[in-house]
């Protein structure tokens, strides 16, 4: 699915090669439509690529090709839906032009074009048209087009509880709808199934800045909070995170206090409070059952990026020791987990590799090295060169004497190595930035933050480990692995 401007791109990438046989530079493409910034460009040709409307070579300009096979149609906008107070729909004869693949393979789809800023928490904002499939019932958590009084309608988000009805906003300005059983008419119409924006600059400036400043939520910073932390991060501001690192209870593998947990919400919630650029670290693993894995690992990572947003910035592997007495007769020692590392928008707002070095196994020596061999299938020259002390890390870390011999920690039941906080906080978090663990657990991610001089956020379900986690924060000083 694209947007008002990326179609107009579109259209002007085609013109231009079909009048002069070649496609236009990033710099033709910004000076057409006069905007300030070729970053601009190259996100909206990203989009089109993502969606497989172009295609492209990398470091190659001029590279641009229209890809002729890409079903379009056109969607009806129904009219104007409310996000904010219930507002009479207005009718429009106008219609947006989707790829056929974007569509649910069943049901009525039709268009509303937002007015309001009441889910601007969930990244629809006034202007954008919302994609709706047609149905008369919705599941809780999903957002929903609502007529109210068989005369207004509005766009919130659904929740059943009980003998009523709660249509949640996604802004503090507003106050939730309640409606009890039989008190007024109320009729879902349809689910929203995408957001098409109205303008980039609105959705990264306007959206993720703005907001912030008007919204009464402030950060606690620097404390642990008991509670859900789904709920609890609902009254968070947007955009005001730099880093979440956490490790959530998978599979029930270990018994966690019988709480339960959705990562699919956990996600949505961290999408929205990440600063744009903001990553989210996880570590994760599978369970075996049946001598085959539950794949929860690789469902999330699909979860997180195709229904939330995020980008998989890269996989990292955590090598540790795996449990010595784990000679199952058809199974392998599990001397791994898997740290998917997520990223909100389009690189790291902050990167710092640095401190992450590993020593070099030639280190100090010169060395005559053979050519490299290339994607192209051609091998670099020869060179003669020193070689670095320290060289970057790979996409394998060791873990494997981290010592976590504390028994204060090891009164949680799951734990990783406070080092792994550590290198993700030195990373990924500017100094003075925000780290958050939504499962803070025996509180590691905390005390790695407080050790950085970085302010930590841990929210846990479980007062037995809020307590555990600020008993460590209090010993905590100021210390270097």
């Amino acid at each position: 699915m694209i947007t008002k401007r990326q179609k107009q791109i579109l259209e002007f990438v085609k013109s231009f090669e079909n009048k002069r046989g070649y496609s236009p530079s990033l710099e033709e493409i910004k000076k057409y439509f006069n905007l300030s910034a070729v970053s601009t460009i190259h996100y909206h040709l990203q989009a089109l690529e993502k969606g497989g409307y172009i295609g492209r070579e990398s470091n190659r300009p001029r590279s641009i090709s229209i890809f002729k096979s890409v079903k379009m149609i056109n969607v009806s906008l129904a009219g104007t839906i409310s996000a904010g107070q219930p507002i009479e729909a207005i009718e429009e004869k106008e219609t947006v032009a989707i790829t056929m693949d974007k569509l649910p393979r069943s049901g009525n789809i039709f268009g509303l074009k937002v007015a309001g800023d009441s889910m601007v928490g969930e990244n629809i904002n006034d202007g954008d048209i919302v994609l709706v499939k047609q149905q008369n019932t919705a599941d809780n958590g999903q957002r929903v087009v609502v007529l109210l009084d068989n005369y207004n309608t509005t766009l919130k988000t659904f929740y059943r509880e009980g003998n009523r009805i709660r249509l949640q906003p996604a802004n503090d300005k507003y106050k939730p709808i309640i409606i009890k059983k039989n008190e007024r008419e109320v009729a879902v119409q349809g689910v929203v199934v995408d957001v098409i924006k109205s303008n980039l600059q609105n959705y990264r400036e306007k959206t993720l800045v703005a907001q912030i400043k008007k919204s009464k939520r402030t950060l606690p910073l620097n404390q642990i909070i008991c509670g859900d932390c789904v709920e609890t991060m609902k009254k968070l501001p947007s955009n005001s995170v730099d880093l979440v690192v956490t490790s959530p209870p998978y599979d029930g593998v270990r018994k966690y206090n019988g709480f339960n947990y959705n990562l699919h919400d956990t996600g949505k919630e961290i999408f929205r409070i990440l600063k744009y650029g903001g990553i989210a670290a996880m570590v994760i693993q599978d369970q075996t059952k049946n001598f085959g894995k539950t794949l929860t690992s690789f469902r999330t990572i699909v979860d997180w990026v195709d229904d939330i947003g995020f980008k998989l910035f890269e996989t990292v592997i955590y090598r540790k020791y795996g449990t010595e007495g784990a000679w199952w007769k058809y199974r392998f020692r599990v001397d791994h987990e898997y740290m998917p590392i997520f990223l909100k928008g389009e690189k790291p707002k902050y990167f710092n590799k640095e401190p992450l070095k590993i020593p070099s196994k030639h280190g100090g020596k010169i060395m005559t090295g053979s050519g490299n061999r290339r994607t192209d299938g051609k091998t670099t020259k020869t060179v003669t060169r020193p070689i670095n002390l320290m060289k970057c890390r790979g996409t394998i870390w060791e873990y494997l004497n981290a010592g976590d011999k504390d028994k204060l920690k090891r009164k949680h039941p799951a734990v990783f190595p406070d080092k792994i906080p550590f290198d993700f906080v030195q990373c990924f978090c500017p100094p003075n930035g925000v780290v958050l663990d939504p499962f803070i657990g025996c509180g590691s991610t905390a005390v790695a933050a407080k050790q950085l001089k970085r302010n930590y956020i841990g929210i846990d379900i479980s007062k037995e480990y809020c307590e555990l986690a600020e008993n460590r924060l209090r010993r905590t000083t100021e210390m270097l692995f």
